[in-house]
């Protein structure tokens, strides 16, 4: 590739490697593990794009990829719970430190929940509210119908909402 693609590639991993980390992060609890998706993540689309292939959505294409190396690396290790990654991994975000009591107990409570849920409805529910995502990059990174995706997230909001007894 050219130089300047060299440097567009720069200005898009300085745009997206926070939250490609991020998405990581939560799928697998582990801080060093979920670093190195990321950067694999980047590595493989930089050696996609050095292949001559266009990508029409860098970000959503990340985003795929982030997720099989993500699902790849579940299979080999095991999650941690959200309670043992704020023991063992030390694990505690800044979110968390709140002005009240009251305000982190249900932050914390919510985390649990979204912890508790199967990995396709924490993933929809991290992508869109967690990293912003619109529904159309979730389901071009997953490879769904956007309105597969629509579905998916109204379905894991009433799951959340069912074990949180929110009505």
């Amino acid at each position: 590739m050219k130089r300047i693609d060299e440097e567009k590639f720069i200005s898009v991993y300085d745009e997206n490697a926070d939250a490609i980390f991020r998405y990581a992060y939560f799928r697998l609890y582990d801080r060093e593990r979920a670093k190195e998706v990321m950067q694999e993540a980047f590595m493989k689309t930089w050696e996609y794009l050095q292949s001559g292939k266009k990508i029409s959505n860098v970000r959503a294409f990340l985003y795929r990829t982030a997720h099989n190396l993500s699902v790849n690396e579940a299979v080999r290790h095991k999650f941690f719970s959200l309670d043992e990654m704020r023991e063992v991994a030390g694990f505690d975000p800044e979110e968390v430190r709140q002005n009240t009591p009251d305000t982190e107990a249900e932050y914390r409570l919510v985390l649990a929940k979204i912890g508790e849920l199967d990995p396709a409805d924490r993933d929809v529910l991290l992508m869109r509210y967690v990293e912003g995502l619109p529904v159309s990059e979730i389901a071009e990174a997953l490879d769904e119908a956007p309105n597969t995706v629509s579905v998916r997230i109204h379905r894991a909001i009433g799951k959340l909402r069912a074990s949180l007894d929110i009505p």
